[in-house]
Parts: C-alpha cells; structure tokens; sequence
C-alpha cells in the first residue's frame, strides 16, 4: 500500500465487469497487492476469452478520457489491454511457423508509458499499464512474477521463466565464431565496422541473431544458427527456412506496429522505442534508433534461459552501432 502526502493509505481501485463479481477474488488479491508494491503500476487488468473481467487501477491514475455514455468505467479502462491481447493473438499465430512455442509475454515501452501482455494460461492474461517509459522494466518484472506466481502456485502448472532464467549473468565471449552475415553497403568502411560488431556481439549462446535495418530496408544480417553449440535446435525449422521466416516477421511488423501504436494512443502518441516478443523458446527484440526515420536493430534468441541475457548483449550491439548509424 502507499500513502499519500496526507498519510492517508491510498489502494488501488478494481473496476470490477458484473460477470467477475464472483470467483476472481484470488486474481483480484493478486492483481491488488502487486500494485500496491510497485509504484509504476497504473493499471492492471485481467482478461478472458479477451472480455475485460476486472481492472485494478492506481489511485492517483485519473480515468481514461474516450469514454462512451453507455461504458462501464472497466471497459474504458481495460480497452487499452483488450486491444493489445487482439494484438498479441495475431501475432502469436504469426509466429507459430518458428516452432518457438506460443507467444507468452509481451513488452512496449515508449519514452513515456509501456504495456505488457502475460499469458497467464490458455486464454487468460494480465496487461500491466506503466504510466512512465522508465517504470516499465519495473512494471514488467511485478506482472512476470505476479503470473509466475499464480501459474505455479495456484494452477500448479510449470514456470515457463518469462523474461529468462532471474539472476542469470552475461557470459565473456572469446575467441572467433563464424556468423553468415549478409552486409548490404557499398560504403567499405562501414561494411568492416558492422562486421566487427557483429562478431563482438552475435553468438551462439545467447544473442544468435541480429539485423540492422535502415529507412525499414536490410543494412547487415548475421547469426550464429550455423554453431555446432545450436546443432539440436533447428532440427524442425531448418537454419535456411529460419532466416526466411525472421525476414519475413520483420515485414509483417512494419503494419503491426501501426496497430500497436494506435494501442497505445490512450496512453502516449510517442513512438515505440523498444518491443519484446518473448516466445516459449527464445524471444524476438525491437530496438529503434530513429523511430520517425525507420532506423531500428532485430535480435533473436532461442534459448528462454537467456531472454534477458541477450536483450543485455543487443543493447551493447546498439550502443556501439549507434555513433555511426545514421
């Protein structure tokens, strides 16, 4: 619980729809107690079947504007989160050919607010709203536990470890690994200095796979899927069918994006600034660098253990790209 300025102990508020009014009160608990403990929390919400079952809100968070007359204030304020499971529904089903397994968590954040989608199990999830850009690692992590929590706890099913295996730690990288890299520049010196990032970053550990994309077209492409480390993992998707398929969710994105975007209105009109797609097996990462220009970096992981991990290393891949992207 917080206090307010007054000392006065400020809960948050559930926006209960009449269907839920009876059975949800662990989901409400829960949903209650991880927003009282994170206080980047503006909202929570629960969905079934993608219907809005209950919000619980922040008390200080004034109530969304859109509001038609004959709405319950739950449907506005779960709206946001109704659409991003739609969202999230299309694109899991984009991403099944992969064989990564379903699409569990998802992550957005912008300079100034963030959303998360859990899938708490078939058909069930939890939105987490952050009302900051910078709050919404904090919000992300109180929902991954929050569900971990319930999946394990209450409906006894395993810990699919959303956001990767907690406290796992970055490894040194040594020695050269052969990448097939496709570099896509007439500029020499700039084909040599994304090859050198690329081979001081790409691995076949943790980040196996990263693209940079100017102006939305295909600048430097390389992985590691060829590594005898990876020799299990592509027994189903092939290495070749793979680099396809990655491409190929790159082009679907530029469209989702503009949906996602739209999401997210009630929240912010700033640009996403980085997006997770954290599967099953691994997870798929967005960061941009020049949103309005186009200008943004894909990583893949396919190890679960490792989805923080890699995330990790894309942003050191960023951070030495970005001084000369341009």
């Amino acid at each position: 619980m917080k206090r307010d300025a007054d000392g006065a102990v400020s809960d948050p508020k559930a926006l209960v729809a009449p269907h839920a009014e009876r059975g949800y009160d662990h989901l409400i608990e829960a949903c209650r107690t991880t927003a009282a403990a994170c206080p980047e929390v503006r909202s929570l919400t629960h969905l079934t079947l993608n219907t809005v079952d209950f919000c619980v809100r922040a008390a200080a968070a004034a109530p969304f504007e859109d509001a038609l007359p004959w709405e319950d204030e739950v449907e506005v304020e779960g709206r946001p989160a109704r659409r991003l499971v739609r969202w999230v529904t299309e694109m899991d089903a984009a991403m099944r050919p992969l064989n990564t397994g379903e699409l569990m968590r998802v992550l957005a954040v912008t300079r100034s607010a963030g959303a998360q989608c859990s899938r708490l199990r078939d058909g069930q999830y939890v939105v987490g709203i952050s009302a900051t850009g910078p709050g919404s690692d904090a919000v992300d992590g109180a929902v991954s536990t929050m569900v971990t929590g319930l999946r394990t706890d209450h409906y006894q099913q395993g810990d699919e470890l959303p956001g990767g295996e907690p406290g796992r730690r970055k490894r040194a990288l040594d020695g050269h690994v052969p990448l097939v890299m496709h570099v896509l520049t007439p500029d020499r010196d700039e084909e040599s200095r994304l090859r050198g990032i690329w081979q001081r970053h790409v691995n076949p550990y943790d980040l196996q796979y990263a693209g940079y994309y100017r102006r939305r077209s295909a600048v430097c492409v390389g992985d590691a899927f060829e590594h005898g480390e990876l020799a299990d993992t592509f027994l189903v998707v092939p290495v070749q069918t793979r680099r396809a398929l990655y491409r190929d969710l790159v082009f679907r994105l530029g469209s989702a994006l503009v949906d996602l975007a739209d999401i997210l209105r009630p929240l912010t009109g700033d640009p996403l600034e980085r997006l997770v797609l954290d599967v099953q097996e691994g997870a798929v990462y967005v960061h941009w660098l020049d949103p309005a220009a186009g200008d943004f970096v894909v990583g893949v992981t396919v190890r679960q253990k490792e989805v923080a991990v890699a995330e990790e290393r894309l942003t050191d891949l960023v951070a030495e790209l970005r001084p000369y992207a341009r």
